[in-house]
């Protein structure tokens, strides 16, 4: 396109190096995180405005579960109103969910790794909104879940419709979901570094410094939008500074870990269990369980209080004693039942929060019980228990302990925090093989972590790598028009049909030469001997390797409903493997910096200079 007078570039020109420059040059790139980061800040501040707000009107109190049950705090009802909250709360956000966003029901955060991992950072477009809205609802109406799936989810779904924008080739997409992911826990939790470290330990599972780096600027620019606006403070804020008092009392912390860790995975196994119980009892239209399901919820909420949304005041008053053991344990029992309830009639929320909370509360239950053997303050091990039941149900270790840190500034515990959830991390490892998300994956067929994937033909079935039928042969053929159709294809192998286009099995030009030279020739294909080796179209590349290595040929045909609808070739399979081959070697290539580009062009300006 041509420039504009005065040596100005066209419109459409200067857009097209605008994008250019957000999309393949670093700096661009960082840009865009940053722009991603400071829109999720501000999701989460709308969303922690719109809980508060929702609660207000439910409850008359913009923080309820403290009160203990007291009446409505504007219309004067008594306690009992509470029962009707979550109930109010699912009338509207369940038939939203069901017409306008089905992913947002449940668990947010496994949804926004299936997208990385196996969609290219593709999200649906109104992901975003309807997140926020059904979140708000569902915790500001009494659900006992926390904030971060959606806001993750959120995060995330806003980086995808950026990133769908610009067209941004898929590897940079996942790149920027994950961000947006970093984003909503950084703002959420005030924990830019944790988020960061989270984002490419559970999101990506992958590290580089430069995946970091736009995952931090990502993290800083959400976090400073929500301190600038909600303020900077520790999301735990405890008197003074936590240690152990002595060095003797680190062999407590082992065991906070084990019992931590099998908090969190109880958790996650409650979560499941409680999803297949309803799956049997209720098969009916999905905005009607959250619906019926709240009426419960909210008989629950009437006779314990404390457990109304994601109070973090009953959180620090556990840590700082003001309940027995038993009380505490009674209630980490409740609050595992309760939380786990929300997310199973398919309340919008997220368990990462109420995690840290259960093992607070376990944590400190076990230091007041070992009072008497240590010198330690049990809101020690109440801090501890956070990351390990954490660890536990979601199997972060490092993010885990970062995350600890940031939300509570408690910088002295990082040694036992870190003992702690490393055993409880692989105390979870070893009784089960999925986390608290991909169990929710892995339960509908979408296995993240497989194996095969890593394999030059992955998964792909004989459906998506064969080739087109290089000819056919019908057994009503002579034996020299046979001879003549497979010349003409070129191949040394040809399948053979009847009369109604169904596989009758596979002829080679060797058997062809054999019939066509012996004294008896018979009269058509049909009569001589076929082989039968053939692979179904959803066969895999072990299946079908195999059988070509078995009969050794150099091609199958693929069968669906008794036709020929493909070949397999070892030919072709090698082509593939060039491409491949081809592609990484041009991936490679491509891998530059502006220190590496300024250097090659010096060096061809030299070369230039030598040859004139």
């Amino acid at each position: 396109m041509p420039s504009e007078a005065g040596g100005l570039p066209h419109p459409r020109e200067l857009t097209g190096r605008i994008r250019h420059l957000l999309v393949y040059r670093r700096t661009g790139q960082a840009a865009v995180a940053v722009t991603a980061g400071a829109l999720t800040g501000l999701m989460v501040v709308f969303m922690h405005y719109l809980i508060i707000g929702w609660e207000y009107l439910m409850t008359g109190y913009t923080d309820y579960a403290p009160t203990g049950g007291a009446a409505h705090g504007w219309l004067g009802i008594g306690s009992w109103f509470v029962i009707f909250t979550p109930v109010i709360s699912a009338l509207i956000y369940g038939p939203l969910m069901q017409k306008w966003a089905p992913t947002t029901r449940g668990l947010g955060i496994p949804e926004v790794m299936l997208a990385v991992r196996r969609n290219g950072g593709d999200m649906p477009r109104n992901v975003w909104f309807i997140k926020v809205i059904a979140a708000a609802l569902t915790i500001g109406g009494g659900g006992s879940v926390g904030k971060v799936g959606p806001v993750v989810q959120t995060g995330a779904a806003i980086s995808s419709m950026i990133a769908r924008r610009l067209r941004m080739p898929v590897k940079r997409v996942m790149v920027l979901v994950a961000c947006g992911a970093t984003a909503g826990v950084s703002a959420t939790f005030n924990a830019p570094l944790a988020a960061a470290v989270f984002a490419m330990e559970v999101i990506l599972v992958q590290f580089s410094a430069e995946i970091f780096g736009l995952a931090v600027l990502s993290s800083v620019s959400s976090v400073l939008v929500s301190r600038a606006i909600l303020g900077d403070k520790f999301i735990i804020s405890l008197p003074g500074a936590y240690n152990l008092e002595s060095q003797l009392d680190l062999w407590a912390v082992p065991l906070v870990g084990l019992l931590c860790g099998l908090t969190g995975l109880l958790l996650s196994k409650t979560l499941y269990l409680l999803a297949d119980l309803l799956d049997r009892i209720d098969r009916g239209p999905e905005w009607r369980r959250p619906v019926v399901g709240s009426i419960f919820l909210g008989l629950g909420l009437w006779m314990f209080p404390e457990l109304f949304g994601t109070s973090t005041t009953i959180q620090t008053e556990a840590l700082l004693g003001a309940y027995t053991a038993s009380a505490l344990l009674l209630h980490a029992g409740l609050k595992i039942l309760f939380s786990t309830y929300t997310v199973a009639i398919g309340g919008a929320g997220g368990l990462f929060a109420p995690s840290m909370y259960i093992g607070a509360i376990v944590g400190t239950a076990i230091g007041m019980y070992l009072e008497p053997l240590t010198s330690t303050s049990p809101a020690v091990f109440g801090v501890i228990g956070m990351g390990a039941c954490f660890a536990g149900a979601i199997r972060a270790p490092m993010a885990a302990v970062l995350l600890i840190i940031e939300m509570t500034g408690q910088y002295g515990l990082v040694l036992p925090l870190m003992l702690a959830i490393v055993i409880a991390t692989g105390t979870s490892r070893f009784l089960s093989r999925k986390t608290i998300y991909t169990e929710k994956l892995i339960r509908r067929g979408d296995i993240l972590d497989d194996p095969v994937d890593a394999t030059l033909m992955g998964n792909n079935a004989a459906k998506t790598l064969m080739g087109p039928v290089p000819g056919l042969i019908a057994t009503t053929n002579t034996i020299p028009e046979a001879s003549q159709i497979m010349r003409s294809s070129e191949s040394s192998l040809l399948p053979v049909v009847d009369e109604e286009g169904k596989f009758v099995g596979t002829v080679s030009s060797m058997e062809l030469a054999s019939a066509r030279l012996s004294d008896d020739t018979p009269p058509t294909v049909a009569d001589l001997h076929l082989s039968t080796a053939s692979v179904p179209a959803s066969a895999t590349p072990s299946v079908f390797m195999q059988r070509m290595l078995a009969t050794h040929v150099a091609g199958m045909p693929v069968v669906e409903s008794g036709e020929v609808i493909g070949w397999i070739s070892s030919e072709e399979l090698v082509r593939r493997m060039y491409r491949e081959q081809r592609r990484a070697l041009e991936r490679r290539e491509a891998e530059s910096s502006w220190g590496s580009r300024w250097q090659q062009r010096h060096a061809n300006r030299d070369i230039d200079e030598a040859t004139s």
